[in-house]
């Protein structure tokens, strides 16, 4: 969940901030009808309005939007800007649109369900000729050196304490990606790219590609990294690469099993693929190192898979096979459920429910406080 303070980091990016104002005012023409997926506090909506939007559908899923609301209102948009609090692949717009703004991307466009709430709205909410806010998302990689971020990745599993075995850990550790942020000077060989994301297209959801490096110095290296450029607008965007003054987004780290001496001109081959697994990405990375002055060439084979902290329990209970029985906990949920039938209140429905599961609500505001988030997630 994001803080107004998150809020307030994007918007003070101002390489960020400023090809998005710029993109949205050559791009809206007076009379058009524009939605933003993922609106925040919605700046972008009045933004649009202020370049001639007729009607803003601003779409978000958070309590933000509230102040969204408050921000429409102080700007003199109130009666232009109509708020949906939704995941947009719930909302029915009443209309086409002829521009949609969304900047749901974390790290990388390859973020939670932000590809296919982007597919949807192009498919269901733009007009036949509009116009998508990014175009387009190309995924770069490179080699990277990065002492400071291994170590720190490393050392607590390694390191603090001699006295117990902790190579489990780190094998997680090493076998996840991690948010960074690199400096240009950290690159030991020119970008790749792994695949352009087409919205107005079909971006697809998962990424397999096979890249090449050659190390463009020698050095120590420990492992790849992964950022985004976009256009915008008709040329107008930005990288959130190491080069870049864009800080909000940073770079994804994918670390090597161990540092490896790199000579300059060595060649380097990465298998990447990044698949959606329910809400997750889970990646993939296998690395191939020439050999170089009469060494031994290296082979990593790395998965997030043995990064996650996953039980055999928790697996099992995911099997197509498995029989659910319901706990304690589970009962007084249905309760709650079932007791919103449109006539009873919170107050009336926490009673019954702590009186009926005192093992699972130690009182009743205990109570009122889990059927209060239910309603909030699940009633009209």
């Amino acid at each position: 969940m994001y803080s107004v303070r998150n809020f307030g980091d994007m918007i003070s990016d101002s390489a960020r901030f400023n090809a998005y104002a710029k993109a949205i005012s050559l791009s809206v023409r007076p009379g058009d009808v524009v939605a933003e997926i993922g609106c925040g506090p919605a700046v972008f909506a009045v933004l649009a309005c202020q370049a001639g939007a007729k009607r803003v559908y601003a779409v978000e899923t958070e309590d933000i939007i509230d102040v969204a609301r408050q921000i429409a209102a102080a700007n003199g948009f109130a009666d232009r800007i109509q708020f949906f609090q939704s995941d947009s692949r719930k909302v029915e717009l009443p209309e086409r649109v002829d521009v949609i703004v969304s900047d749901i991307r974390g790290v990388l466009p390859l973020f939670d369900g932000a590809l296919a709430s982007l597919q949807d709205a192009q498919k269901r909410f733009l007009a036949p000729d509009g116009i998508m806010i990014p175009g387009c998302d190309v995924l770069k990689a490179a080699i990277i050196e990065s002492e400071k971020v291994y170590s720190n990745l490393v050392s607590p599993w390694k390191t603090s304490i001699s006295e117990v075995q902790l190579s489990i850990p780190l094998q997680m550790a090493l076998n996840s990606g991690h948010n960074v942020t690199v400096r240009v000077e950290q690159l030991m060989s020119e970008s790749a790219d792994l695949c352009t994301l087409d919205y107005m297209g079909n971006p697809g959801r998962d990424v397999s590609v096979k890249l090449g490096f050659r190390a463009s110095r020698s050095g120590t290296a420990h492992g790849i990294c992964m950022w985004f450029e976009t256009e915008l607008y008709e040329g107008i965007g930005f990288s959130s690469g190491p080069e870049s003054p864009v800080t909000i987004y940073g770079q994804l780290f994918l670390p090597w099993l161990e540092p490896v001496l790199i000579e300059e001109r060595q060649e380097i081959s990465v298998d990447l693929h990044a698949n959606l697994v329910g809400k997750d990405y889970i990646w993939r990375w296998e690395t191939e190192i020439a050999a170089a002055n009469g060494g031994k060439k290296v082979h990593f084979r790395q998965s997030a898979f043995e990064g996650l902290s996953v039980s055999s329990h928790t697996l099992r209970r995911h099997a197509v096979n498995y029989i659910p029985v319901l706990t304690a906990e589970g009962e007084a949920e249905r309760f709650l459920l079932e007791a919103m039938d449109g006539r009873t209140s919170l107050e009336e429905i926490a009673k019954k429910a702590a009186e009926r599961f005192p093992g699972v609500y130690s009182s009743h505001e205990e109570a009122f406080e889990r059927v209060s988030e239910l309603a909030r997630k699940l009633s009209r």
